[in-house]
C-alpha cells in the first residue's frame, strides 16, 4: 500500500492507465527489462570476443561485474577483426 502511493507520487498513477500497468507494475518491470538487456549485451560481448581471438569467456565476467563500465572498457581494448582469407598461396 505505501509502496503503491509512493509509486504513483513518482510517476503518476493516471498517466500509466492506458498501458494497463500501475505505478507499481512498471516499477517492478523495469529491472526485468534491465536484466534481459544485460544478457544480451553479455551474450554479443562473448560471442564478438570469441569472433576476434579473444577471450569470451573473461569479457562476459568482466562485464557481468563491472557493468557498463565494463562493456565500455571492452569496447576500447578489443581487436580489430581478422578476416579469413584462407591458406596462404603456394610459393612458386
Amino acid at each position: 500500500m505505501l509502496m503503491n502511493q509512493f509509486a504513483s507520487l513518482l510517476i503518476g498513477q493516471e498517466g500509466l492507465e492506458w498501458l494497463g500497468f500501475g505505478a507499481l507494475g512498471l516499477i517492478c518491470l523495469i529491472p526485468i527489462v534491465w536484466v534481459v538487456i544485460a544478457i544480451m549485451l553479455c551474450i554479443w560481448v562473448y560471442r564478438d570476443a570469441e569472433s576476434r581471438g579473444m577471450s569470451g569467456a573473461l569479457w562476459l565476467i568482466i562485464v557481468l561485474v563491472a557493468g557498463l563500465l565494463g562493456f565500455i572498457i571492452y569496447l576500447v581494448v578489443r581487436k580489430d577483426k581478422t578476416q579469413n582469407k584462407g591458406a596462404p598461396p603456394p610459393p612458386p
